[in-house]
Order: C-alpha cells, then structure tokens, then sequence
C-alpha cells in the first residue's frame, strides 16, 4: 500500500487531504506541557506501513554529532 501510494505521488506538487490520509494512519495529540515555562504539545504521528518514526531534537542531534566528532571510529554507516 505504501510503495503503490509513493509511486503514484513521485511527481506531486501539492499535499491534498487524499494524499495525507494514504500515507498517514493515525495522529496522537497528548496533554499540553508546561513544565518549563513553555507550552509544548506532543504530537506522534504514525506512517502507513512504517508505524511511527522517532525524529529526535535539536539536542538530541547535536549531542550525537559531537560523540560522532570525538569518536569517529565507533561509529559504522551503511548506505
């Protein structure tokens, strides 16, 4: 179901509701978080056929690419 929907959206210039509910199974918005003096919202969303996909923070990001800096060779990529 996924690949067939990829395939025929390849050449798409514009997100319909359609489109968003071929590729997306569900959306959980959770309670608002005000714990450190901002609000924030956690939203998961799950894929059709790829369940939900962790994106990590800005932190999160920069954390491991500093361990990648001053670790490099414990560190193996596979493209």
């Amino acid at each position: 179901m996924l690949f067939r929907t990829l395939r025929e959206v390849t050449d798409t210039t514009e997100l319909t509701p359609t489109l968003v509910n071929s590729l997306i199974e569900r959306i959980e918005v959770h309670n608002n978080d005000k714990s450190s003096g901002h609000c924030y919202v956690k939203v998961d969303i799950y894929f059709t056929a790829a369940g939900m996909i962790d994106i990590p923070t800005e932190q999160k990001i920069l954390a491991i690419m500093e361990k990648i800096r001053k670790n490099p060779q414990d560190f193996h990529f596979v493209a």
